[in-house]
């Protein structure tokens, strides 16, 4: 059958067209035009020619295809033809092929049969025949997974949006068989060449890729997940969404998987997802995609990923077609190492498929989806409801089951081992291997190992048919590769290669990669990696930033030091305040327009405060502001805030961006290396150690530039071993600072992810019939494990050792329920409440408080004293006038701070700068100083500070008793409290 372009009057061959609209391509003017496909009822009347011949088909039922497919038999449909041939059917082309029935038996054509075509009628008809309504069948997509798309979420089942590419009528086209996942909404009849002929790229309809960028929010998606923005939906499936999505605090694109609400309402499964996904997230290696977060937003389960731009590898064949042998492998090779770094961690992936290996923008291939639980129709219970079926039957009726029944299939049937269709659940690593080796099948042939109509017969090929090797299929592919296909998909297990290790090894081979001892690069590449690392260096503005900063700096100092010589103490304010108030500037315009690694994560830290901090923070600055006003500063510090502003961003100008522009190069010349490097074979850690020893004695500012922070700390205590050779540390500065940062930020994290455990759980458990108060204690052990094991994991990988994540993976699968009041070890839990109340309340905020009612009563003292317009303190230090300055802080001759409701005798010792000073210090150890131990010894150094005379602390020389008690507190106060803090 064919179609005419109505612009160049091609004839064009559409294959598997459903009823619905489509907008095809011309693929000879490339313009675009309406096809509108019905089905047509022909009936007989009693003078119409006798329809003896039309073929007949009896569509068997799913009860019918699994006792076949147990018994051996075929799957296919029951076809019935008569032997005399049919007469043309009056009113129809004699050219179309259809199915037709009698008088007695009118029949619409069957929608699950892929080769059945059917009637067409005008856009606009006349008189438009009545379609018959869709038959009860369920179709079932031969590569469809566990997940059931939502009704008229796909692009089946929602016809009317529907395009796709047609070739030319007179070349034959054969399908490749793909498989569409569940995010991706816009895959329809895709064609290729002949399989004699090299595959050609096929190419998505772009009008499906537009509505895919502009694909708008559905009513039950909210705009905000948690501490997400929601940006659009990548897709949908049975799990639920899949979402771009933006985290608020690092600015960073994430992708967010939110969980269908009908699978929320079985809390036991919620539970068991969460917890799977918790010990998932702990997973970190450069071939798989790391999971964030998991979080609960107004009943919306879900978790962050890393989003990955680039391509699946199913896209890539898409485009490009069948791969070059070498390319294919160092692709597979990739996904095998994440895979086998899965094993060892004990997780089974049991969806590996094109779709779910993502390769990046610098070649990097990253498994997606490992160690999370994968969902067959039948691993809910009753009373949580059924998944919505592909036909929108949301009633859980015979077509969410049946499929079930025959075999309880998880995975991809395209690419599932034949031991995975008997039970998903007992399969081992090998099972991966399997479907490792489909999808390297696809990529070097373009075609999957085995099509099929539906499902069950795909099943039923890769369990008995036998397989067609590579070398077959494409002509010249060597041999030994073909042989590592044929082997890796081998029907029973046992004659596989065993582990994903063996894998790797045989790869390796082909690729000709050494894999003992260190990488030894080729002089070529050492050379050029040297250049691009010298080319960067040589651009920076470092040079150029320092010799600007110190130059601003000096300016400052000697404009404050004139200024307080001449009397003017509102203009030297105004030049301290520029001093604090430009580097701060530049740090927001750095972060903001260039990024770096502080900025982020203070970012992160300042955007995910509670109340109550906002509230701390408040009361700080309203201090702050109070003092600057009492000390007739404030509109001169507001006006230098629009310098500071402007200079901050001139420096960010004339420094950062310049260097910036002109890294790049060198940046993307490097990436280029590395990318082929990869394709070689080359493994990641191989690679980065490459960098780092042969990237010259100031690699860092290179290397982070181009893997980031984390992974220059890791690459530098993994030479720590290195003997004799030293290189230059970079950005040193920043790493006490981004220490405090990351233990405030975790501590934080740690008690969100505790938090949302202990409540899946605890939910989980009423399910099951425990009393609320037993389950909130079973589920504060279960979640309190959960974190302590995670938390070993990261302790271990900050100290460089190899962190193990398979007895979390155990206990996240096993839920093992403890004794009551017990954690899983038997050790008697202690209350996260209470804990969290004497840290924050007894401890960090109690020091905040003290330090500003201190504070506050000591701006009462130097306004009392008349000392905020005359201020000896900054007149005596801008003259050099130390003695003078000791004797203002001692506050000679000025009287106590006066309040009228605070008895005399008490704030009688309340005389001089140590008041404020004092009340600083504490608020600067309630800001920065986590838990209640600091209290141990801030309170008492705060009473020294204040009343070091009264108490009989004696002068020291020059020194009076209250410089030397104020000297005591600052040790007590600042220095001795941060080793206790928390």
């Amino acid at each position: 059958m064919s179609v005419s372009c109505p612009h160049c009057k091609a004839a064009l061959a559409p294959k598997e067209l459903k009823p619905g609209k489509y907008q095809p391509k011309c693929v000879r003017c490339s313009n675009t035009f309406t096809l509108q496909v019905q089905w047509l009822v022909t009936v007989s009347t009693a003078t119409a020619a006798p329809k003896s011949g039309v073929t007949s088909v009896r569509t068997l039922t799913a009860d019918e295809r699994a006792a076949r497919l147990l018994d051996g038999q075929s799957v296919d449909d029951d076809f019935s033809v008569s032997p005399t041939p049919a007469a043309p059917v009056s009113g129809h082309d004699p050219n179309a092929t259809g199915d037709f029935t009698s008088a007695d038996e009118p029949k619409a054509p069957r929608r699950d049969d892929a080769d059945a075509t059917g009637d067409f009628s005008e856009v606009v008809p006349k008189k438009p025949s009545k379609p018959v309504p869709k038959p009860a069948a369920r179709k079932v997509d031969p590569n469809a997974t566990g997940d059931f798309t939502e009704a008229g979420s796909g692009a089946i089942d929602n016809p009317g949006d529907a395009t796709g590419d047609f070739t030319q009528a007179d070349r034959p086209a054969a399908r490749i068989g793909r498989s569409p996942d569940a995010t991706d909404p816009m895959a329809t009849g895709d064609f290729s060449e002949p399989d004699d002929k090299p595959a050609k790229p096929l190419k998505p309809a772009k009008k499906a890729k537009a509505n895919l960028d502009a694909e708008p929010l559905d009513a039950d998606v909210p705009p905000r997940l948690g501490g997400y923005e929601v940006l659009r939906v990548l897709g949908k499936g049975g799990m639920g969404a899949v979402l771009l999505g933006r985290q608020i605090s690092l600015d960073r694109e994430v992708a967010l998987k939110v969980m269908h609400p009908k699978i929320a309402q079985n809390a036991g499964f919620v539970a068991r997802f969460t917890r799977e996904a918790y010990a998932a997230a702990q997973l970190t290696h450069h071939n798989v995609v790391q999971i964030y977060d998991i979080g609960e937003d107004k009943g919306q389960h879900f978790f962050s990923m890393e989003f990955v731009r680039g391509k699946s590898l199913m896209e890539l064949v898409k485009k490009e077609g069948k791969l070059a042998p070498a390319v294919a492998v160092g692709y597979i090779l990739q996904a095998a190492r994440g895979l086998r770094y899965g094993h060892v961690q004990g997780m089974v992936h049991r969806d590996i498929k094109p779709d779910n290996l993502m390769v990046n923008t610098d070649g990097l291939v990253k498994v997606a989806d490992l160690g999370l639980v994968k969902l067959p129709s039948g691993d809910l219970p009753e009373q949580a409801g059924s998944l919505p079926s592909a036909d929108g039957d949301d009633d859980g009726g015979t077509h969410s089951t049946e499929l079930t029944r025959a075999g309880s299939v998880m995975g991809t049937p395209a690419y599932m081992p034949p031991e995975q269709a008997q039970d998903s659940a007992s399969v081992d690593g090998r099972a991966d291997i399997y479907s490792l080796g489909c999808t390297l099948y696809v990529l070097v042939t373009g075609k999957p190992p085995f099509e099929g109509k539906t499902a069950l017969e795909i099943i039923s090929k890769h369990q008995t048919e036998p397989l067609v090797p590579p070398e077959v299929v494409v002509k010249r592919l060597p041999k030994n590769l073909s042989a590592i296909v044929v082997k890796m998909m081998a029907k029973k297990p046992d004659d596989r290669y065993q582990t994903m290790e063996d894998v790797i090894l045989a790869l390796e081979a082909y690729l000709g990669v050494e894999n003992t001892g260190p990488f030894n690069p080729k002089e070529e590449q050492a050379d050029e990696l040297e250049k691009y690392v010298c080319q960067f260096n040589v651009r920076s503005k470092g040079k150029r930033k320092r010799a600007l900063a110190l130059g601003f700096f000096g300016a400052c100092v000697a404009g404050i030091v004139g200024s307080a010589v001449a009397g003017s103490a509102a203009l030297a304010g105004g030049l301290l305040g520029l001093m604090v108030m430009a580097p701060g500037a530049y740090f927001v315009f750095h972060g903001l327009f260039t990024g770096g690694v502080v900025f982020p994560k203070a970012r992160e830290l300042v955007t995910g405060m509670k109340f109550t901090d906002w509230l701390q923070w408040a009361a700080g600055g309203a201090l702050f502001l109070a003092t600057l006003y009492l000390f007739g500063l404030l509109w001169s510090w507001l006006a230098f805030c629009i310098l500071a502003l402007l200079l901050g961003f001139v420096m960010w100008r004339v420094t950062d961006k310049v260097q910036e522009a002109a890294q790049q190069e060198p940046i993307d010349n490097a990436s280029r290396l590395f990318k082929s490097m990869r394709l070689q074979g080359l493994d990641e850690e191989a690679l980065r150690a490459f960098v780092s020893t042969y990237g010259t004695s100031n690699w860092e500012p290179f290397y982070e530039a181009v893997f980031g922070y984390e992974a220059k700390l890791a690459a530098r205590a993994a030479r720590k071993g290195d003997t004799g050779e030293v290189w230059k540390k970079h950005g040193t500065w920043r790493e006490p600072v981004i220490g405090w940062l990351d233990a405030r930020l975790e501590a934080r994290k740690v008690a969100r992810e505790r938090a949302m455990l202990q409540k899946v759980e605890a939910k989980a458990l009423e399910a099951e019939g425990v009393s609320k108060s037993e389950a909130k204690l079973q589920a504060e052990a279960m979640a309190a494990d959960l974190v302590e094991q995670a938390n070993e994991v990261k302790v271990a990988r900050k100290e460089g050792k190899v962190a193990s994540v398979k007895s979390m993976a155990a206990s996240a699968r096993a839920a093992r329920r403890p004794k009551p009041g017990f954690n899983i070890a038997g050790k008697k839990l202690r209350s996260l409440k209470f804990q969290t109340f004497v840290n924050d309340w007894l401890g960090r905020r109690l020091r905040f408080v003290l330090g500003a009612v201190v504070f506050a009563l000591g701006l009462l003292w130097l306004s009392q004293n008349n000392l905020l317009q005359n201020n000896k303190l900054v007149g005596s230090l801008a003259s050099a006038d130390f003695s003078g300055a000791l004797k203002a802080l001692g506050g000679e001759g000025g009287k106590p701070v006066s309040v009228s409701f605070i008895p005399a005798e008490v704030t009688k010792p309340l005389n001089s700068y140590a008041v404020p000073l004092t009340g600083l210090m504490l608020m600067f150890a309630g800001v920065f100083y986590f838990g209640w131990k600091p209290n141990l010894v801030a309170i008492p150094g705060a009473a020294v500070a204040l009343l070091g005379p009264t108490l009989g602390v004696p002068d020291a020389g020059p020194v009076n008793a209250q410089v030397l008690s104020l000297a005591v507190g600052f040790v007590l106060i600042v220095v001795v409290a941060r080793f206790l803090r928390s």
